[in-house]
């Protein structure tokens, strides 16, 4: 059984020197937040109930979903997706359950994620490392993989292109088995990903959170428009200080 790397770190330095650079051609490291280290790495239909729907399996569940997008979403949209894929990663972007899970190219988004304040636990930014170019999905690839496979939509909104946004499409589970985990995925033998779990400690993620709105990654920059201001300003009125001997630790008062 293949072991998942468990990274701890403390300050944004740390968490820098995890920041890997492009492999190669189709070969970019992706990273994902998440406000706890407890949970799971799981596409949002994989948290619905077949048993309580009409469907016998998670395939026609998620067409079921996809259909009632189609039908609907034309309007909205302003235009006709190409491809099943640029139709799930549409609906995954506006919270409809797809077997896709969200990831972003940049590792600094990842962490602002993981920094999320409403959440006691630990964070952790998990690191997807790509084996093989051929792991990331091309442009004109309009079937939706029955495998891992790393999928960056054509068409983008200002939120997700400012997010550096990519999908990660996760193997439907048989009829309506218990669907497994991206760890249970990767530890059972999938040799083409290298995956890392990088801790964030909880008394750390005010800290970094500052830190990282001082480089430009907060809420109105992630979500712009009016709800990333307004979840700005919300948090801006928690942000105080009486001294700012915090942010120079080492340093002497000459006094």
């Amino acid at each position: 059984m293949r072991e998942i790397e468990n990274v701890f770190v403390n300050c944004i330095e740390d968490f820098m020197r995890e920041m890997v650079p492009q492999l190669g051609f189709q070969r970019t490291p992706i990273y994902r937040g998440q406000a706890s280290v407890e949970w799971s790495v799981l596409p949002p239909l994989f948290r619905e109930e077949v048993a309580k729907s009409e469907f016998k399996n998670w395939n026609d569940l998620e067409s079921a979903f996809l259909l009632r997008l189609k039908q609907r979403a034309r309007g909205e949209l302003g235009y006709d997706p190409a491809t099943e894929l640029e139709w799930m990663s549409i609906g995954q972007h506006y919270g409809l359950p797809t077997r896709l899970s969200t990831w972003s190219e940049n590792a600094l988004v990842a962490l602002y994620f993981a920094t999320a304040p409403h959440c006691d636990d630990d964070g952790v930014v998990w690191r997807i490392l790509p084996g093989e170019a051929e792991l990331t999905i091309s442009h004109d690839y309009e079937q939706v993989p029955e495998q891992v496979r790393i999928y960056t939509p054509q068409k983008s909104t200002p939120a997700m292109l400012n997010q550096r946004t990519c999908y990660l499409s996760h193997p439907l589970p048989d009829q309506d088995a218990a669907p497994e985990t991206l760890e249970d995925y990767f530890e059972l033998g999938d040799d083409r990903i290298h995956l890392a779990r990088i801790v964030i400690p909880s008394e750390e993620k005010a800290f970094l959170r500052r830190r990282l709105s001082t480089m430009g990654f907060d809420s109105r920059t992630l979500f712009p428009g009016m709800h990333g201001l307004c979840e700005q300003i919300r948090e801006e009125i928690y942000h105080h200080t009486h001294t700012f001997e915090w942010v120079f630790p080492d340093s002497e008062s000459d006094a």
